[in-house]
């Protein structure tokens, strides 16, 4: 139990008899009726969002959320495949769970898996990851002098803006918080 003034994005709560991923919090303070948090959460049941208020002092059931660093195997035909490396155990996530961070995930990559109460509830990969370009235009003489970027498409789809310079087949390290690139590796 924790008081609803504790609770942050990304936690695990227990509402209304079901389980509800906390997309964002934000606590106002009125006048007279004192601080309340208003809570934006999705449905683990059906993903539905619904945003709730409660009091700072009310009592919120966090749900524990335990964390597996799993790696990136390959895509099936339904989902994407991890794998625990320590115990090979292997778990396939549907789209619609990996859709946020499908852009930045390489075969072999590191993902930080989310399970509470034995089902998957969120898919985290590092601040960066290394991804090699596949496609881009030739540096252009001249351009070098300048800020001057251009498209590059990595080996995951993902098409970022890079400098002049960088080439195909070179590694750069992308944001995945934002999709920006961050220089080579």
């Amino acid at each position: 139990m924790a008081r609803a003034g504790e609770v942050r994005k990304g936690n695990v709560i227990q509402h209304k008899d079901a389980l509800w991923m906390v997309l964002d919090t934000q606590i106002t303070y009125s006048g007279k009726r004192g601080a309340y948090v208003q809570v934006k959460m999705q449905s683990l049941e059906d993903q539905h969002i619904e945003t709730v208020r409660f009091s700072t002092s009310e009592t919120v059931e966090k749900v524990f959320v335990e964390a597996k660093s799993m790696m990136y195997l390959y895509r099936s035909g339904t989902g994407y495949v991890f794998m625990e490396e320590a115990s090979g155990e292997q778990v396939e996530l549907g789209e619609e769970m990996v859709q946020p961070v499908a852009p930045y995930l390489s075969y072999n990559a590191k993902a930080e898996i989310g399970f509470c109460k034995g089902r998957v509830v969120s898919v985290a990969l590092p601040p960066s990851v290394v991804l090699e370009v596949v496609k881009t235009e030739p540096a252009v003489r001249g351009d070098t002098a300048t800020n001057v970027t251009k498209p590059a498409e990595l080996e995951t789809g993902l098409v970022v803006r890079v400098p002049g310079h960088i080439s195909e087949g070179e590694k750069v390290r992308v944001d995945t918080r934002s999709g920006d690139f961050l220089g080579r590796a």
